[in-house]
């Protein structure tokens, strides 16, 4: 049985590695503490600019001649922000090991770029900005709602005002702060031996690293949390959808418990949500999710789009699903995917990174094999599970935001039906 190892470099950068000689492929990440959540208005999507112009500084080292080089091996190089940390990763065929390390190193060198190609990745952010047009979704509304008077209610990629703002100098200085030995780590899987990871360890060892940050991944706590009331707002649209976000204490939660939770509501062939909504009654085409969790509260969210005319009855019957939930005999325990299926994680390298790096080192989650992570889902029972629910859909923990062309929609009419989210 394969299990995690630990390595540091010496200038203090860990380095997690999980093996899997099977295969042909590598997968090395670096994880990078930093994001929205940590950034005042006025610095708002810095984080997002420096993920850009990281990539675009590691071209500048090659000489300009990375992406050509990146086709020559067959290698992926990218990068990803989150509201709570950055992961830029490079992936490829085994032989390529030491070409892809020494490229993923070059992402903790100093930012050396001109003004022009600083302009230039900066008007590709706010072509992003635009593109996206975040600002008119439903999914941005609502974060602004239900994180409140925090840093989570910003957008990751930031505002065209503050991108605007942000010099070279106010990027090489996030950039010092954000990579401190205590702040990053690496985390590579795939087929690999020890001198692939002494490699690694010499490049990334070079890095002058003077910054002492380390962040927590403890979410600012908006005010109302856990004290909605039912709370709805109203976004005008020409369509109708609705989004509900609930408040999750993860003091209490394991991020296998929330999983299996959220898969029992939105995953898999016999989604509750989906079940209902759309096979059963045909008021909408599709339901989807997500999760934000971080290591002291976060949200579980759903979305759909349905008719106006039926909105009132989707949010009934929303209500009385989760109201079902909360009896343990209703309750799907949606295990395969981690239990019987476990060790099928090895056979996706990319996703064995992500999972091991994110659940471990970000959440603190502690297992260090996959079937340390099968025994977590494996114990969860229905009972668990329904009170879970009992806890966490109660009117004090919802939001609904809404989009909808009728300015007079009952809001009062939505807030009653919401607070009928108890046990039966």
């Amino acid at each position: 049985m394969y299990k995690e190892k630990t390595y540091v470099a010496k200038n203090g950068i860990k380095v997690y590695a999980y093996p899997n000689p099977a295969l042909h492929g590598f997968h090395i990440s670096l994880f990078v503490r930093g994001g929205s959540m940590y950034e005042t208005e006025r610095e708002s999507g810095i984080t997002h600019f420096l993920e850009h112009a990281t990539i675009r500084n590691v071209n500048k080292l090659y000489g300009m001649k990375l992406y050509s080089l990146l086709d020559k091996m067959g290698l992926e190089f990218n990068a990803s922000t989150f509201s709570e940390m950055v992961q830029f990763y490079v992936s490829g065929s085994s032989p390529s090991f030491k070409a892809g390390a020494e490229m993923i190193s070059k992402a903790l060198m100093p930012i050396e770029l001109e003004r022009a190609e600083l302009d230039a990745e900066r008007k590709r952010i706010k072509a992003e900005i635009r593109e996206s047009d975040e600002a008119g979704s439903l999914t941005a509304f609502s974060a602004k709602q239900v994180f409140c008077g925090t840093s989570l209610a910003q957008s990751i990629v930031g505002t065209n005002r503050a991108i605007d703002s942000i010099s070279l100098k106010k990027l090489a200085s996030h950039q010092k702060k954000l990579l401190s030995p205590n702040n990053i780590f690496f985390y590579v899987t795939g087929a690999f031996d020890e001198s692939d990871i002494e490699a690694l360890l010499s490049f990334i060892g070079s890095a002058r690293l003077e910054s002492d940050t380390e962040y927590k991944n403890e979410a600012p706590v908006p005010e109302k949390f856990g004290k909605r009331d039912s709370s709805v707002f109203v976004k005008r649209d020409d369509y109708t959808m609705a989004r509900f976000t609930f408040d999750l204490d993860m003091g209490k939660y394991s991020v296998a418990e929330t999983d299996l939770l959220y898969d029992t509501l939105l995953s898999g062939y016999n989604s509750k949500l989906f079940m209902e909504l759309s096979e059963g009654r045909g008021l909408v085409y599709d339901v989807t999710g997500g999760s934000e969790r971080y290591r002291n509260i976060g949200t579980l969210s759903f979305s759909y789009e349905v008719k106006s005319t039926d909105l009132a009855e989707s949010i009934r019957l929303v209500v009385d699903i989760l109201n079902s939930l909360k009896r343990e005999e209703n309750i799907e325990c949606i295990k395969a995917g981690y239990v019987d299926n476990a060790y099928m994680l090895y056979d996706d390298i990319r996703e064995l990174n992500f999972t091991f790096a994110y659940d471990n080192h970000i959440m603190e989650q502690g297992y260090t094999s996959v079937e340390d992570r099968k025994k977590r889902y494996e114990c969860i029972t229905e009972k668990r599970l329904a009170e879970m629910a009992e806890e966490i859909f109660t009117p004090n923990n919802v939001t609904l935001a809404l989009k909808s062309p009728n300015r007079s929609l009952d809001t009062e009419a939505i807030r009653e039906a919401l607070g009928k989210l108890k046990a039966e």
